[in-house]
């Protein structure tokens, strides 16, 4: 196999934030590894691994010189090491890679076509498969029937984005492990360091441009095991967030930064009542299950 010469700048950068990954970051840098566009390079940010992690990512990196192991001097949150990954990349285009998710061959192939044939879209969605406890779930893309955000008015784009987030279920589409133009999510937070950066971040996004997407299965990612007791969202988690993308929006027109805003308050609201509503169920439960009764449906 031929690779592109060493100096030379990649077509797509790969970032992998990890931290004690060893099950499964084989599998990860495998698929990027296989990809049929060659053009790639992969930077791996090693937060202080102990699990044999770090031996595994040297293993590939002196195997292919289009690996970069980088390894902080310094422990980082979750957050500054996705950031640590993208501020390492050279690439024309960005992806965010998890160390337990992995990519069919064509993945950086068809979406580089994709942006490549809409410049002015500033990332690109595909369908993604979810796996939980070794099971495949259903497939699942909403924009068929929710329609996608790529209205050419931003205020539109951020409805669009609330409403898929909101009514397309958690298995929809995911703009942070989306292809992107690199310098265009330069101009983001990045995640900044909040509960709800990958919210934050793909409104961001959105206020930037329209998204282009790919109705096509071409990533896999695993979901962590459900907690049966749930955790508490912060009640003021999406307000933070809601600040963050309204200052983002300073740039807009008056007549459409008041419309996202009305959006964003809206889809709080909504937020809010169905937690309620969750809480409300789960300790009817509870109450239930002390009793020895059927939980309800």
């Amino acid at each position: 196999m031929t690779h592109p010469p060493s100096n030379a700048l990649p077509v797509v950068s790969f970032g992998l934030p990890v931290r004690n990954g060893a099950p499964t970051i084989a599998q990860a840098i495998e698929s990027v590894m296989s990809q049929t566009l060659e053009n790639w390079e992969l930077v791996i940010s090693d937060n202080r691994s102990t699990d044999g992690t770090s031996e595994i990512c040297a293993s590939f990196a002196a195997r292919d010189e289009r690996i970069r192991h980088v390894m902080p001097d310094h422990d980082l949150s979750i957050h500054e090491n996705f950031r640590k990954t993208f501020h390492h990349a050279r690439g024309v285009y960005f992806r965010w890679h998890g160390d337990d998710d992995w990519l069919e061959p064509q993945y950086a192939e068809r979406t580089v076509a994709a942006l490549t044939s809409s410049p002015e879209a500033v990332l690109c969605t595909t369908v993604q498969q979810y796996h939980r406890d070794g099971r495949a779930l259903p497939v699942h893309d909403p924009i068929p029937i929710l329609g996608g955000v790529d209205s050419p008015d931003a205020a539109a784009r951020v409805r669009a984005l609330l409403h898929l987030v909101q009514n397309g279920g958690h298995l929809g589409i995911d703009p942070v492990y989306s292809l992107v133009r690199r310098e265009v999510a330069a101009q983001t937070g990045l995640q900044g360091s909040i509960r709800d950066g990958d919210f934050v971040y793909s409104c961001e996004m959105a206020l930037l441009g329209p998204y282009a997407h790919l109705p096509e299965l071409l990533a896999h990612r695993r979901l962590p095991p459900v907690n049966k007791l749930g955790i508490s969202r912060n009640f003021l988690q999406r307000e933070q967030s809601i600040v963050c993308v309204v200052k983002s929006s300073k740039g807009l027109p008056t007549q459409s930064r008041v419309s996202v805003c009305a959006a964003l308050i809206a889809f709080a609201v909504r937020e809010h009542a169905h937690g309620l509503r969750r809480r409300a169920r789960a300790f009817k439960d509870r109450r239930l299950a002390r009793r020895g009764a059927r939980p309800a449906l």
